[in-house]
């Protein structure tokens, strides 16, 4: 059926881009003995597997995080592994980031687990030189529940375990360092405060529907992508072009949140073509909106259209310059 709707010209092309813009998984099973196994199973008891999901920071992503982090990554966190746990349903349940920080007396190992409303689930401490409370779940139960607009601010919503304030604060760094990395790197917007949405339009937001896995996401996407080609084709349904192109932009942010197919070794690659092909989108619908049918318009549609098809050579093994996207 999925195949059916997709025009011969066109067939193949839009399923390859929404293929090569998810990255590839490595399983892990649920309920095994080896590392890191027993400790994700305690993070999320009900996954049947989980997911594994490598990223390659890029030197602008790392200042962005920093920024919002308020401090300097380690080295380490430059190349972050995740985990996504899986249902029985084959439905993410949200990740774990394995995560160090450093303490006073030495490095703080530990864990983060955040659900699908990025809410923190869980946080563990595994091996430190610091006093055993850290690790205690009177101590770590105070994180749970908390997101990326709470300050993680000890003596103010965090409470310091007594004469330990200092390997308090690395501890609390440790969900604050997770949550800013997964809002970056996944690109889950980060709410605005009431005073950031007083000046912007008053439009209001694309209404999408749920999305139950990825084959009925692609399926929705390639409905609206030719809703665009027969605006350009017949000139006609400008204010369906404009949401078509909208929606398609909204669409490809929520790739990344289902189980991906192929190709585990081109996580980056894959990074920056999701991010480029969505932010494409969105100025697309912007300029269709403003000026419809012009040669401009036609030639951002072409662009798309060119990315869409280096994405294609990509997914078949070629070499291609991202820079030149």
């Amino acid at each position: 059926m999925l195949l059916q709707k997709i025009r011969p010209t066109h067939k193949g092309i839009l399923l390859v881009i929404l293929s090569v813009m998810i990255n590839t998984p490595i399983y892990v099973n649920a309920h095994e003995t080896e590392f890191p196994g027993e400790k994700l199973d305690a993070i999320f008891p009900n996954a049947k597997k989980f997911v594994q999901r490598s990223v390659s920071l890029t030197k602008e992503k790392i200042a962005s995080i920093e920024k919002d982090l308020g401090g300097k990554l380690r080295k380490e966190d430059h190349k972050p592994l995740f985990y996504i746990p899986i249902s029985d349903q084959k439905k993410p349940l949200g990740l774990v980031l394995f995560v160090d920080v450093k303490g006073p007396h030495g490095t703080i190992d530990g864990s983060v687990g955040l659900n699908m409303k990025g809410k923190v689930v869980k946080v563990t401490v595994y091996e430190h030189k610091e006093t055993d409370a850290i690790a205690s779940e009177k101590f770590l139960k105070q994180f749970i529940g908390k997101g990326i607009d709470d300050a993680f601010k000890v003596g103010d919503d965090i409470e310091a375990i007594k004469d330990h304030e200092e390997a308090s604060k690395a501890v609390a760094l440790m969900p604050k360092k997770t949550l800013v990395m997964s809002y970056a790197l996944f690109l889950k917007r980060k709410p605005k405060t009431d005073e950031e949405k007083k000046p912007q339009s008053e439009e209001k937001p694309v209404e999408l529907p749920e999305v139950e896995d990825l084959k009925e996401l692609m399926s929705l996407m390639i409905d609206d992508y030719f809703v665009i080609v027969d605006y350009f084709d017949k000139g006609e349904g400008k204010a369906e072009a404009v949401t078509s192109a909208k929606k398609l932009a909204a669409y490809t942010k929520l790739i990344a949140d289902f189980e991906p197919p192929k190709n585990a070794d081109k996580t980056e690659e894959y990074t920056e073509l999701q991010e480029k092909f969505s932010k494409s989108l969105t100025q697309f619908a912007e300029a269709i909106d403003r000026n419809g049918i012009t040669d401009e318009t036609r030639k951002q549609w072409e662009e798309i259209d060119k990315l869409v098809n280096q994405s294609h050579i990509r997914f078949k093994g070629e070499e291609i310059d991202l820079e030149s996207f």
